[in-house]
């Protein structure tokens, strides 16, 4: 099978010699003249009309009233947490299955990751094994809030992620979060253009985040935005972005103790080109992850496709195996014949750093962590 799987990949991208990676970022000849005129213009910083007009177009696409443009994904998910109440010793129910990100920007806040697993489908936080951790391990006060019985700590928010582009069921979880005091906050910076029951994905929830990262469907080299439809968080998120600064006439002054976290001008530039062509990169990624699908289903072999009332843009193909042992030789033959596929992300509860939060039982992310291999996934075809 893997001598097929090479020189399947090397036909669809019409590459018979070099390298393949698992993510290549495309630049078109309007996304150079878009940075030119903005270069020619001198306004390359956080000050800018180009970053107000990719806001204001991002918000629209993805049904959002407000955006906020930040330098990285990263920093978008810091702001949205802080803005939405997020406080010291709080705890954020997340999943062990993700990129790092995730869990770096609840600790940020001061706050503790709670890991729930993933639905085995959608790779993103399965809603019985939230509803599970909040009816055993959580109570009610008077204040509207989920408590935890062990420790006594808040339990405020929720933080899904979007894995690989794939949606979760985020309609049931906005019943669930509402239902138990937590505010939603969809980290769904791999998933512009994906949508959940006809809604932009990135549309649910108290707020969401994208990212605009080199390997993104739309990049802005790097970058990422905070959405939401509740103005006060969109407020506080942007004056956060900005050091919290206000002019006072001439006199520039610091409300609070902030961050330097706004999109630059430049950045903004390429992102408003690269949203042009957003519509034929989703078809072509469509039609890879088909492709994929094809390939493995004649060796029996599951490849994740999109969650039933979702439609995703397959930002990212995973192929389950059998074993791990089955899934590393896979990986080690390819990347010998210079196909990059490599194994899903490490489950954050077992890197040293996060390994003693509180965890719930996490059989499906133990399985994607032992038996998922990522594919190469980009739109240069």
């Amino acid at each position: 099978m893997i001598s097929s799987f090479v020189q399947f990949i090397r036909d669809i991208y019409g590459r018979p010699e070099g390298v393949i990676p698992l993510h290549e970022t495309s630049i078109k000849a309007g996304d150079m003249q878009s940075v030119m005129a903005c270069l020619e213009s001198g306004i390359v910083s956080t000050v800018g009309e180009t970053v107000v007009a990719f806001e204001e177009k991002v918000a629209k696409l993805t049904e959002r009233r407000y955006a906020v443009a930040t330098n990285t994904g990263t920093s978008a998910l810091h702001l949205a947490l802080l803005s939405s109440g997020v406080q010291p010793n709080d705890m954020v129910v997340t999943q062990a299955f993700s990129f790092v990100a995730t869990c770096n920007a609840i600790r940020y806040c001061s706050a503790e990751p709670v890991f729930v697993d993933i639905d085995r489908q959608s790779l993103g936080m399965s809603v019985e094994s939230l509803l599970s951790f909040l009816e055993r391990e959580t109570f009610m006060k008077d204040d509207g809030y989920s408590y935890h019985r062990m420790s006594g700590k808040r339990v405020s928010h929720c933080l899904p992620v979007c894995t690989f582009g794939h949606s979760p069921e985020l309609q049931k979880m906005e019943v669930v979060c509402k239902k138990f005091g937590l505010k939603l906050i969809v980290d769904a910076a791999e998933a512009l253009g994906s949508e959940s029951y006809k809604q932009s994905v990135p549309s649910w929830g108290d707020a969401s985040i994208l990212s605009f990262n080199g390997n993104k469907i739309v990049t802005c080299g790097g970058g990422g935005m905070l959405l939401t439809n509740d103005k006060k968080l969109a407020d506080i998120a942007r004056s956060l972005s900005v050091q919290a600064r206000q002019a006072n006439g001439y006199q520039i002054t610091y409300q609070a103790m902030a961050y330097n976290y706004r999109m630059p001008n430049l950045n903004a530039s390429l992102g408003i080109s690269q949203l042009d062509l957003l519509h034929k990169k989703l078809l072509k990624l469509r039609e890879l992850a088909s492709a994929y699908h094809n390939f493995f289903e004649k060796y029996a072999m599951l490849v994740v496709q999109e969650p039933e009332a979702t439609t995703s843009n397959y930002w990212l193909n995973a192929v389950a195996f059998n074993s791990q042992d089955e899934r590393d030789h896979f990986i080690a033959q390819t990347n010998r014949e210079g196909i990059l596929t490599r194994p899903a992300w490490k489950l954050l509860c077992h890197l040293s750093m996060y390994k003693d939060c509180f965890r719930t039982v996490l059989p499906n992310a133990d399985w994607a962590e032992q038996h998922l291999a990522l594919l190469p996934s980009f739109v240069n075809i």
